[in-house]
């Protein structure tokens, strides 16, 4: 009997490795199938893999490493089905295990390229640009920026003490994303570490857009919902407009700000491991896998890629209360301002 076991032994170690075939996705999609699977055509895929090539090339020349194009396609399959890994495991012929660390180092790859894909405008030629861009849409003036919370849900195991941080008001564990757009529904900036209970407008105080306008570095006007507080350099709703000025200015309000409703609606449509029981796994990771999402909005938004139907209706979240703060005083002036200068 020892020595058949012994015999067993020797075969196991000398039995030749098994790998799985990993597909080409290029070599059998069309853009119509990529674009289902991916949320890029070839085109757009091609492009996101010569961004990251030269990050995800393997630091090894063993043999069946898994090449940087078939980890972008397998990262791009995750955020765009939002499926368990299973599923891109199983796509791409590769493990569970493999997959979970290719998506966490694709993820770092783009999040590492952020500042190249999300840019808030600075110079006064893009300030001017923007300011005329949003002009256009219902003519309210100056505005550089609409800005708005969303929550993007997370699994609530492993969160220990802080458990209850990440409870926000509708009872479900989240991350309570900050974004900005411009007119053409490009993201400006996203800030994406906060848990879900934290107030919009802290988040907004403590972020670099906050704190770039606060300090005067930045320029223009950004557009919130009620849930913001009311300051010189953000814009919120009149909530009791007693005069057609003030009437025309809420409009003018709305059908600009609702740009940022819509990009919130776009990015989680495109990429549904934003959407539905959320992202299962370590908010440091979660808010990483958001980041890297918004950047590919932003790229297939600059490549002209096709756009998946949005429900507008289901991105539509309710306004906290706002905080009032010292600045609601001058807040109120410049709007009242604005309402006598451009909507009397």
């Amino acid at each position: 009997m020892a020595a058949l076991i012994n015999a067993l032994a020797e075969a196991a170690m000398r039995r030749e490795r098994i790998f799985r075939d990993r597909t080409n996705p290029f070599d059998i999609y069309d853009d119509t199938e990529m674009l289902k699977k991916y949320r890029f055509t070839r085109e757009g895929v091609g492009y996101i893999i010569d961004v990251l090539e030269e990050s995800l090339q393997p630091q090894t020349k063993r043999s069946h490493a898994v090449p940087a194009a078939l980890q972008v396609c397998i990262a791009l399959h995750f955020f765009a089905t939002g499926s368990v890994l299973d599923d891109p495991a199983s796509l791409h012929g590769c493990s569970i295990p493999t997959c979970s660390r290719i998506v966490r180092k694709v993820t770092k790859a783009i999040c590492a390229k952020k500042d190249q894909f999300i840019k808030f405008p600075h110079s006064p030629q893009d300030v001017q640009q923007t300011q005329l861009d949003f002009f256009r849409l219902a003519q309210f003036p100056k505005v550089v920026a609409a800005i708005d919370g969303t929550h993007v849900q997370i699994n609530g195991v492993a969160l220990g003490d802080v458990e209850h941080l990440y409870v926000n008001r509708k009872g479900f564990y989240s991350i309570n994303v900050q974004l900005t757009c411009n007119a053409k529904y490009q993201i400006t900036s996203v800030s994406a570490r906060w848990p879900g209970s934290t107030h919009d407008s802290r988040i907004l105080r403590t972020s670099a857009v906050g704190r770039g306008f606060e300090a005067g570095l930045l320029n223009g006007l950004m557009l919130g919902d009620s849930g913001y507080g009311l300051k010189p350099w953000l814009m919120t709703p009149k909530l009791l407009p007693a005069t057609q000025a003030e009437r025309r200015y809420n409009q003018a309000h709305s059908c600009t700000r609702v740009v940022i409703e819509q990009v919130n609606g776009q990015l989680k449509c495109k990429f549904r491991c934003l959407l539905g029981s959320g992202l299962h796994m370590l908010p440091e990771r979660a808010s990483d896998v958001i980041t890297a999402c918004a950047c590919l909005h932003n790229i297939s938004k600059r490549l002209n890629q096709p756009e998946v139907e949005v429900p507008q209706a289901l991105f539509q979240e309710e306004a906290e209360e706002h905080e009032e703060g010292a600045d609601a005083v001058s807040g109120r002036q410049v709007r009242d301002d604005l309402i006598n200068d451009y909507f009397a």
